[in-house]
């Protein structure tokens, strides 16, 4: 299979060979997970430069991050029209049903996470971090932190095909939970304009829910590996 392939493309190959359909079936699985592993990828790789670019106020890294955003889309696209290929073509039933939908519903979370970073980046807009006082910097440099390894967590997770993996990350995901609460009573008392903090009380539900969409990875892989349902998110309100 190619590194990112074509859906069409395997549509073609089943046709020129009928007899070898579950051993490509297989491939195109692992196909699909090596797209998510990607796609998951690029957008883990945005979280510390976003952070950093935001805290600096340096504009040219957040537009070229910014500017990384479209690519994220294509992949995930493609990813997307390669499950339906899938279940349109393989009709798969039992654990491989569970694995096309585990992916789908995490590209969605790889696709999220990526308009929330791309919200941050674009956020110095309207602040001037700076400017702003040590502990509120180092509350958001933390949620950044934080959310980045859980972020990686999730993807990990898709790449060593871990069921466990939710476990931890949902421990790792309090602690981001704990740092949105900080930041938030710290602009309570504060001296930052209404505008400054309403800004930063989004950026911070931006990291938290980052970190959200990395351990909703994770329990994918869970659900898909041992039938489990996974709890409900509550992620739809992005």
């Amino acid at each position: 299979m190619s590194e990112h392939p074509d859906p069409l493309a395997w549509l073609e190959a089943e046709r020129r060979e009928p007899g070898g359909s579950r051993v490509g079936f297989r491939e195109q699985l692992a196909d699909i997970d090596r797209l998510l592993i990607e796609a998951g990828e690029l957008v883990a790789e945005t979280v510390g430069p976003i952070t950093a670019a935001f805290l600096e106020a340096d504009h040219q890294t957040a537009q070229a991050m910014i500017a990384r955003a479209p690519r994220v889309d294509r992949r995930c696209s493609q990813l997307e029209e390669a499950c339906y290929v899938l279940l349109a073509r393989q009709s798969p039933v039992g654990g491989d049903l569970r694995h096309v939908v585990a992916v789908l519903r995490s590209v969605a979370d790889v696709q999220r996470s990526g308009y929330l970073l791309t919200h941050v980046a674009e956020s110095l807009t309207w602040v001037h971090p700076p400017s702003m006082p040590d502990e509120l910097r180092d509350t958001i440099a933390g949620l950044g932190a934080v959310a980045e390894e859980v972020f990686r967590g999730g993807v990990a997770a898709w790449r060593d095909h871990d069921a466990l993996a939710s476990t931890e990350l949902e421990r790792r995901d309090d602690e981001a939970d704990l740092l949105q609460k900080v930041l938030l009573g710290t602009l309570y008392t504060g001296e930052q304009s209404v505008e400054e903090a309403v800004s930063l009380a989004l950026i911070a539900r931006y990291y938290e829910r980052v970190a959200d969409h990395g351990v909703e990875m994770a329990r994918q892989v869970a659900y898909f590996l041992t039938g489990d349902r996974p709890p409900e998110s509550g992620l739809d309100d992005d």
